[in-house]
């Protein structure tokens, strides 16, 4: 059972005298401060009790009496006790508006055995509470990292779309590319958390062509050395565009480095990162669903030409890993 903290109000030795061993024998802490003010000074000291008692024969006890109300604003499960007694200053207090109701009267004289089972009665709901609380806290927290997931997909949605509007191509390239990755991922036994970063980079991956006129990204001559340079700078531009969503930073290297050769990831990322595995996948599919797709100046590759190119630039150009998990998903048979 939980050992309680006790804190004890009041200024008059004898009770604190007598409260104390009971208190002790039950294995608990006593604390004692002789009037309100001085409580309200603990609690703002950073000591929190589980129970508080108030001397109502304690004159002093009342001082201050705003530190019963920041107590039950700092312990939400946290009990209140009162010590009544014949002729006591504020015997008619108790309950009368001065003090919360949900109070635990201690008659004095004290009769040990009556107030140690108050005590441990209030530790024990104050334990149950305790796990009540915490479970109703990891529901509050699943229900936030839900909605902040939920946010995270509105985001990612909105940015899409603002390519989907712009060219339709690149809308339809990159929901392919978001799939597939994520089955790549899943046969490369990631986890949840890095399908879903893979996901949203390929969803996001190429935002930053939308910097790029249109013409130049679909013009059918030969690009001159300036234009096929400003067309792949659009992943940079698209990792400075995602970085300025916090939400969505996490993303934003792997967008960066989407054409990066695999010989050269682990030198910009960091040798043992799992951004090389992630950004290695999101390069590869890109490549096979570029090579798969009808562009406006040619159709799609036939399947000759993107598997040996595949599997010629696995370990230079393309992560070995994620080449090896894309030809056993589009080989099968099932595909």
């Amino acid at each position: 059972m939980l050992t309680g903290r006790i804190l004890i109000v009041s200024d008059r030795q004898e009770v604190v005298a007598e409260l104390e061993p009971i208190i002790r024998a039950g294995h608990h802490l006593a604390l004692a401060v002789p009037d309100g003010d001085e409580a309200l000074r603990t609690l703002e000291e950073g000591t929190i009790p589980d129970v508080m008692i108030s001397d109502l024969g304690s004159e002093r006890s009342l001082e201050g009496i705003e530190y019963v109300w920041r107590f039950r604003e700092m312990n939400r499960v946290g009990r209140h006790m009162v010590v009544v007694e014949d002729g006591a200053p504020f015997s008619g207090a108790f309950g009368g508006g001065v003090l919360p109701r949900e109070v635990t009267p201690l008659p004095r004289p004290f009769h040990a055995g009556e107030v140690r089972e108050k005590i441990e009665d209030a530790v024990r709901r104050i334990d149950r509470d305790l796990v009540a609380l915490r479970g109703e806290m990891y529901r509050e927290l699943a229900r936030l990292q839900q909605a902040m997931k939920e946010l995270v997909r509105e985001t990612v949605n909105a940015l899409a779309a603002t390519i989907a509007a712009r060219d339709p191509y690149m809308h339809g390239h990159s929901t392919r590319v978001a799939e597939l990755a994520g089955r790549v991922a899943e046969a490369l036994g990631m986890g949840p958390h890095h399908r879903e970063l893979l996901e949203t980079a390929a969803l996001l991956h190429e935002i930053g062509k939308s910097s790029i006129p249109l013409e130049l990204l679909h013009k059918t001559e030969p690009l001159s050395p300036a234009e096929l340079a400003r067309i792949r700078g659009h992943a940079r531009t698209g990792a400075e565009i995602v970085r300025n969503v916090p939400l969505l930073r996490e993303a934003a290297p792997l967008i960066e480095h989407q054409n990066t050769d695999y010989a050269e990831l682990a030198g910009e990322l960091g040798a043992g990162s799992s951004e090389v595995l992630l950004a290695g996948v999101l390069q590869v599919v890109d490549a096979y669903d570029a090579m798969v797709s009808a562009r406006s100046y040619r159709g799609p590759m036939p399947r000759e030409y993107w598997e040996e190119t595949l599997r010629a630039g696995a370990g230079s150009r393309f992560h070995p890993h994620a080449v090896g998990a894309l030809l056993r998903i589009v080989l099968s048979p099932e595909s």
